[in-house]
């Protein structure tokens, strides 16, 4: 898939392999699931004529599609020897775990691959590059470790100035939410409709897609308003709209300092409310998830002293409900909130496209 991304390449990565012409064994050994590996999930949704495979030993031999739902013949198989076979060039860490440390698995898999000749891709907060048996074998066999989660030099504090064009930012209730499909989802749906759009990616994840982006969850803390204003100003360049990937929730202990910057930084123009309809409590925290119309509200007085900023749409994951169920989610939080709401993955991204146009056309 070419990115869309950001123009002027300041924040982009040096790429191994361009955009489109990948090769990639993904690794998501015990854990290719929705929430268990969102990284390889993702990727397989939206990079998967450029995945040969994924590792995956409890599921092996099977297919991303029996797995998943999606993703066609592309192989699960059960170890780097079996996805080699298929002459890959990249091998991807395909998880992101809480604190993004890597396991000693995941490490001895990255040996075996820089050995094999692959490049190793991870969005780990512990980096490949700063493990000195990692860069050196990396070095002596001449392949390239992309640290998707390494955030660019030169960053600083919010000026405020904003962009030049509508920003619309992906919110949600908790994380892994759909934050990043939403508005992966909702980029495509609007390019399809001859908008020039331009997806902000801000984590590890989106990045892996694009190509490009700032991973705003690895920023200094002063500097997260900053990263989200250029993330969004170099991805304004000759885009009608920015659809930027928000981090995080409001909600969320570990995390909400990282979205209220990202706010304060980005200053949207409004918000896409991402929320899986089953989750009543933030993930690992005695949190309770509220209504989605008192979420709504919370999130339009989030950045109070600097703007009232929309909630737009609702954006739901329902990949855990039936058909029946997930139509109904939809209708209800659409009645709750009073605003277009669908699942974009499952029933389609219009309702949400269109709400981004609304925005577009205020704005």
């Amino acid at each position: 898939m070419e990115s869309e991304g950001a123009a002027g390449g300041r924040s982009a990565y040096p790429l191994p392999v361009p955009l489109g012409a990948r090769r990639m064994a993904i690794l998501a050994e015990g854990c290719f699931s929705p929430l268990g590996a969102k990284t390889a999930v993702c990727l397989v949704r939206y990079a998967s004529s450029e995945v040969v495979a994924v590792i995956d030993s409890t599921l092996a031999p099977s297919t991303a599609e029996r797995a998943l739902g999606f993703g066609g013949a592309i192989p699960v198989v059960a170890s780097l020897v079996e996805a080699l076979a298929r002459g890959p060039d990249i091998l991807v860490l395909g998880t992101a775990p809480r604190g993004g440390r890597m396991a000693s698995s995941e490490r001895a898999a990255a040996l075996e691959a820089i050995e094999a000749g692959l490049h190793v891709a991870s969005g780990m907060h512990e980096f490949l590059a700063d493990d000195a048996a990692v860069s050196a074998a990396a070095r002596r066999r001449g392949v390239v470790l992309w640290d998707a989660r390494r955030p660019p030099d030169g960053l600083g504090v919010s000026s405020g100035a904003g962009a030049s064009c509508p920003v619309v930012m992906t919110v949600g209730s908790d994380c892994n939410t759909g934050k990043m499909t939403a508005a992966m989802e909702i980029h495509l749906g609007l390019l399809r409709a001859g908008v020039r759009s331009g997806f902000a990616a801000s984590g590890q994840t989106g990045i892996m897609i694009a190509g490009t982006g700032i991973p705003v969850d690895r920023v200094v803390a002063d500097f997260i308003g900053g990263a989200a204003e250029r993330l969004v100003a170099e991805t304004a360049h000759e885009r009608d709209v920015v659809i930027l990937e928000g981090q995080g929730s409001i909600l969320h202990p570990g995390y909400a300092g990282v979205t209220h910057g990202m706010i304060a930084g980005a200053i949207p123009s409004g918000y896409v409310l991402c929320h899986q309809p089953t989750r009543e409590r933030v993930r690992g925290y005695d949190v309770p998830i509220p209504p989605l119309a008192e979420l709504a509200r919370l999130y339009e007085r989030a950045a109070a002293g600097i703007g009232r900023i929309p909630v737009v749409a609702v954006a739901l994951n329902t990949f855990d409900l039936g058909d029946e169920a997930a139509r109904a989610a939809v209708a209800r939080a659409s009645r709750e909130t009073g605003l277009p709401a669908a699942d974009p993955v499952r029933f389609g991204a219009a309702p949400l496209v269109e709400a981004v146009l609304e925005t577009m056309r205020r704005s």
